[in-house]
């Protein structure tokens, strides 16, 4: 379990989380308390560094809300000014995915009574990356079992992990153009297939491709193939001025070294 920080809109009616930490939980039979002294600590800590941050809810892993949830949602909303927000993630991988739902609550039942209570109601959800981000997970899906990279073993890697390396510009480069050389083949297939009639035309995602190839500019082939040639030129001589630079400052720092 831990805290979720972020922010929420003017409007009230989207809450964006960009970090989280853990909470220190004491839980058995009867009941479950926060450590309040931490969470303050933590909190405290990490607006020093974000300040446009705030608390915004709390997030625990499993499958379902339990009697537990409802306590500790309860507990955020008591001791802070906020409506929280529930994220509840199955991190069991189900289906190769990583399920994340996200919950707010509601009175439920005849208030200031025996019978009232509280209910989760579920919430829309989207996760969002920003480029960074997208690079870092594209990089750990690369990763692959050190049994298969002999280079890594013996350096410190359990038998059991997983390992990959950083890529370079070229070999990035290289991989991305393939990537959506196969993402072209594959959608003429599709296109060739609803053509023939073997597959069901669907008007949305023919709507969509139009309204993306409409949104790419009508270049020559030739002049297409100069600029993109000029272009590697350029990135090629930056990676070679790059390389001497860093021989330079190898070179200077032996000498130092020297003397």
């Amino acid at each position: 379990m831990g805290a979720l920080l972020g922010g929420v809109s003017d409007d009230g009616s989207e809450v964006e989380v960009r970090s989280s930490f853990a909470l220190s939980i004491t839980e058995n039979e009867e009941e479950v308390s926060v450590d309040s002294e931490h969470l303050a600590q933590m909190l405290h800590l990490h607006l020093q560094a974000n300040p446009r941050d705030s608390l915004v809810g709390w997030y625990s892993t499993g499958d379902k809300v339990d009697a537990n949830s409802a306590l500790i949602h309860e507990y955020f909303a008591s001791e802070f000014p906020i409506v929280p927000l529930h994220l509840l993630i199955d991190a069991e991988l189900k289906d190769a995915r990583l399920a994340i739902k996200a919950f707010v609550t509601s009175e439920a039942g005849v208030p200031t009574s025996e019978f009232a209570g509280t209910m989760f109601l579920p919430i829309p959800c989207t996760i969002k990356l920003n480029d960074a981000e997208k690079s870092v997970l594209d990089l750990l899906s690369q990763a692959k079992p050190v049994q298969d990279m002999p280079e890594y073993t013996g350096v410190g890697a359990e038998a059991n992990s997983s390992v990959t390396g950083v890529l370079s510009d070229m070999d990035n480069l290289e991989r991305v153009v393939g990537a959506i050389q196969g993402m072209v083949e594959s959608l003429q297939e599709w296109v060739a297939g609803v053509k023939s009639g073997d597959i069901k035309a669907d008007s949305g995602i023919g709507r969509y491709l139009l309204d993306t190839v409409a949104s790419v500019p009508l270049i020559d082939a030739v002049e297409f193939e100069k600029m993109f040639n000029n272009h590697m030129q350029d990135l090629l001589m930056v990676l070679y001025l790059s390389n001497l630079t860093r021989t330079q400052l190898a070179i200077a720092q032996r000498l130092q070294n020297l003397v």
